[in-house]
């Protein structure tokens, strides 16, 4: 038995490589429009390197906010992020995310996100618990 003529294997040829060249161009489109890409370029406005797959993301909730899911003092990092440009608004109910960057072995950014909007941003240093904003 014969397999497909030369004809038949250039057409499906032709149709796995456009496919394949529109998966990765949908790829590239995904991912310019994610949330998470978002996130990283209003942080690299102040000065950083950040990528969406530096991120992790820590845990979340539906249907609560910052405030319930931290039950403690927000004030100095509200006050940190507000001096950002970040709106803080830990009071805010929907979908509580929390995302995590390793920056090196001191220190973290803690990225808090209501409805894939970034509320809380701030620097924690990992051994003191020290929090500063970003930017400095």
């Amino acid at each position: 038995m014969n397999g497909p003529d030369k004809k038949n294997k250039r057409t499906l040829l032709v149709i796995a490589c456009a496919l394949f060249v529109f998966a990765i161009v949908w790829l590239v489109v995904l991912e310019s429009t994610s949330y998470t890409r978002m996130v990283c370029r209003r942080i690299n406005g102040f000065g950083y390197h950040l990528t969406p797959n530096d991120l992790y993301l820590k845990g979340y909730g539906d249907g609560t906010s910052i405030d319930e899911v931290l039950d403690e003092d927000l004030s100095l990092v509200i006050m940190q992020s507000r001096a950002c440009g970040f709106p803080a608004e830990t009071g805010k109910t929907g979908r509580v995310e929390l995302m995590l960057w390793n920056m090196d072995d001191k220190r973290v950014m803690v990225i808090w996100l209501t409805d894939r909007e970034p509320q809380l941003v701030f620097i924690e240093d990992s051994a003191t618990g020290e929090t500063r904003p970003i930017g400095e």
